[in-house]
């Protein structure tokens, strides 16, 4: 998969990833990832919708979030944590948590992992890491 170009963009324009797993109508978009400027680590843009929540999971590497409109929620080792526009979180590796929409509007914000957290960019290193090694066996 060819590096994607450019110094901008509008998040809206990037492809939607199937994240319906996750919440019903929950969007998801890759920002940086394997690809995407960034091979270690992926940057995703995600909207819950109001009343929607991701269940409880865990795993272990860490996540870095940025509440970038509407008013979120992390329960982590059930204790709930408020993510209201313009605000961060950070969730440790290993302890359940979840993610909630608790406002009345669409709940927005940036999610980063490691590539390996994360099954599209895991799918897309691993395709890259694929046609990188036949490349070198082919020369």
């Amino acid at each position: 998969m060819a590096e994607i170009q450019g110094a901008s963009g509008r998040l809206e324009d990037l492809p939607l990833h199937n994240a319906s797993a996750l919440a019903p109508g929950v969007i998801k978009r890759i920002v940086f990832g394997p690809g995407q400027h960034w091979d270690d680590y992926v940057v995703r843009y995600f909207i819950l919708p109001p009343g929607e929540s991701i269940p409880p999971h865990t795993h272990e590497w860490d996540h870095f979030v940025v509440a970038v409109k509407g008013h979120g929620q992390v329960t982590v080792e059930g204790v709930p944590h408020d993510l209201p526009e313009l605000s961060w979180g950070h969730v440790p590796p290993g302890v359940e948590h979840v993610f909630a929409n608790v406002g009345d509007t669409d709940f927005a914000f940036f999610c980063i992992v490691p590539t390996h957290g994360d099954p599209h960019a895991k799918k897309t290193r691993m395709r890259q890491d694929r046609a990188d090694r036949k490349e070198r066996e082919g020369s």
